[in-house]
């Protein structure tokens, strides 16, 4: 697996083939939790969907605190293969491994011990909490996994590579989908069932993303030597890392209050917030897929210290995001009523959730346009 150069062809062309298997990334990893859902709405009730969806901004929030590790790894590599550096680009990816490693460790431990805390601080609803609870538990046990993944593809990204480790995530999104089935329809296990299909269908998509890794023989080549955290590298990522975690951790900390006040209504508001999310997230998503391959662009484009094309990257990267992120939340607002029936037959859910879906949908490019600056700027060097 060879590095791909981001910096010499058409920026359009550079920018729609960079971020077209990220969009599919993203989308999928969406589908994860849309597809325990889409099976629980199906199979269950409205209370387990309410459950799982509970444990979202919690999950989010959570993440967010190590989400900066993949940003700052992503981006710190990006530069140096843009300047030709192959044994630093090297040291640094054997320090985000490890780091990322520890780093789901410390998550795992985190939510294990104050999952009901947690919970009960955003006003889940008593009827509800046992069950989200179990599927916050669960769930988890696999965020060693999650993390590993996304800092594995993250490398990927800065070295121009966005199809390998979206091809891994498709395949293990429709394990994950097929699993949801066997474990509650079968065994009739709800959020137990679905939280453990997200676990084993994200191992099989790292194992095969880290035999990837492991087979570079490039800027990302793992090194025994290399495995361990080094300072210098480390200070690197995470002074990239730190001030997006940070913006990450303000707008989830928001969407925890938004959760909170929602919760405390009725279960029927919860599901409602469950199902629109599964449509909205997917407008936000794909401006911030376009915002990311901007990122891995820039990044490589300082490191090869070419400041013109990161101005014609901003200017098409901005245009693309705004208008797709704006075709996709008309039409998901157009049709919002049929999509909705898809995971409800409740009107009062389907209702609740058509106002939220209208609110956030006609204003999503302005979030989309927002993270292509704020994602391009960590590369320069302006992240705090």
């Amino acid at each position: 697996m060879k590095s791909v150069d981001l910096t010499s062809k058409s920026v359009f062309k550079t920018l729609l083939f960079f971020s077209l298997p990220l969009i599919a990334n993203n989308l999928v990893q969406l589908l994860f939790h849309a597809a325990d859902v889409a099976v629980l709405s199906v199979m269950t009730n409205d209370a387990a969907v309410a459950a799982v969806g509970a444990c979202g901004p919690i999950i989010n929030i959570l993440l967010s605190l190590f989400s900066g590790l993949t940003a700052g790894a992503s981006i710190v590599v990006a530069r140096l293969v843009g300047a030709k550096e192959e044994q630093n680009a090297r040291r640094a990816t054997g320090t985000a491994l490890v780091a990322s490693l520890i780093g789901g460790i410390a998550l795992l431990l985190l939510a294990e011990i104050f999952a009901e805390t947690f919970l009960t601080a955003i006003n889940c609803q008593p009827d509800v909490l046992p069950d989200a609870a179990l599927y916050m538990r669960i769930y988890f046990l696999g965020i060693p996994v999650i993390l590993l993944y996304n800092t594995v593809s993250a490398l990927f990204r800065a070295i121009g590579d966005s199809v390998r480790s979206s091809a891994y995530i498709i395949l293990a999104g429709v394990l994950n989908f097929a699993l949801n089935i066997f474990f509650v329809g079968v065994f009739n296990m709800t959020v137990a069932g679905v939280a453990l299909a997200t676990i084993l269908s994200n191992t099989v998509a790292l194992v095969l993303v880290l035999i990837s890794l492991f087979k570079n023989k490039d800027y990302c080549k793992v090194e025994r030597k290399n495995l361990r955290i080094r300072k210098k590298e480390l200070f690197a990522i995470f002074g990239i890392g730190i001030p997006a975690s940070l913006g990450s951790l303000c707008f989830y900390v928001s969407n925890i209050f938004v959760a909170s006040a929602v919760n405390g209504l009725s279960t029927d508001a919860m599901t409602a917030n469950t199902i629109s999310s599964q449509f909205d997230g997917v407008v936000y998503s794909v401006g911030l897929s376009v915002a990311t391959a901007c990122s891995s662009m820039v990044g490589q484009t300082m490191g090869a210290k070419n400041l013109k094309r990161i101005s014609q990257t901003l200017r098409t990267a901005s245009l693309c995001a705004c208008g797709i992120s704006l075709s996709m939340g008309t039409f998901f607002v157009l049709f919002s009523t049929p999509l909705l029936g898809l995971l409800t037959d409740s009107p009062a859910v389907i209702e609740i959730a058509k106002e939220k879906l209208t609110v956030l949908c006609f204003t999503y490019f302005i979030t989309s346009l927002m993270e292509v600056f704020s994602f391009s700027l960590r590369p320069m060097g302006l992240s705090h």
